[in-house]
């Protein structure tokens, strides 16, 4: 198993949403039980999720039900790129971070 580094380490532990205040609680049913973090890019682009705090706080059940979930993924992303718009940059910008657009 490959090593974190020390960066990615320090980006997974301050991880933030912008658009949830209260990481301690699922965003979709409300549970504060074995919480986790939900990058809404995943792959290559769950680092720039945690720069930018496209994260979503989810219980275990609920991130193992959504974690696949098309419409789900899809909506989250889209509103992480209409916040990225409004408050960041444009959308050339988010292209050129992230190497996607709208699905």
């Amino acid at each position: 198993m490959k090593k974190k580094s020390s960066k990615l380490a320090k980006l997974e532990r301050n991880r933030f949403s912008v658009f949830y205040d209260d990481l301690g609680v699922c965003c979709n049913c409300g549970s504060t039980y074995e919480m986790t973090k939900h990058e809404i890019f995943e792959g290559k682009n769950r680092q720039n999720s945690m720069k930018y705090g496209f994260v979503l706080p989810l219980c275990l059940r609920c991130h193992r039900n959504l974690q696949e979930d098309t419409e789900f993924n899809k909506k989250w992303k889209n509103k992480a790129i209409d916040y990225f718009e409004e408050n960041i940059g444009t959308a050339d910008d988010f292209r050129k971070i992230f190497r996607t657009y709208r699905t």
